[in-house]
């Protein structure tokens, strides 16, 4: 038998959240690779700086509460603004080799 533990999940655009479920932990890993596969195909598309594909989102007591995923192209000013100072999650993204 599987892992029995379910995380919530969304999938946000620039329009907002587009999507929302429940995966089992054990592929979020795996949605995630999937997503840094597109996003490397948007930052060579769109020449950004960045692109955030990912944030796991935590309780003040460490435990996952969602995992949102995005395709998200950014430039340095906007990372720095929407992302450096997040607090309790973790982000996942590709940068630009400078």
């Amino acid at each position: 038998m599987g892992d029995p533990y379910w995380v919530r999940w969304s999938h946000w655009t620039d329009l907002g959240m587009v999507e929302l479920g429940q995966m089992p932990r054990n592929k979020m890993q795996e949605t995630l690779q999937r997503y840094e596969v597109e996003a490397r195909k948007l930052l060579a598309e769109t020449g950004a700086d960045h692109v955030v594909y990912g944030r796991k989102l935590y309780t003040d007591d460490g435990e996952l509460e969602e995992l949102r995923f995005y395709l998200l192209p950014m430039t340095d000013a906007e990372f720095e603004e929407r992302v450096a100072r997040l607090k309790n999650q973790q982000v996942y993204a590709i940068h630009k080799m400078k």
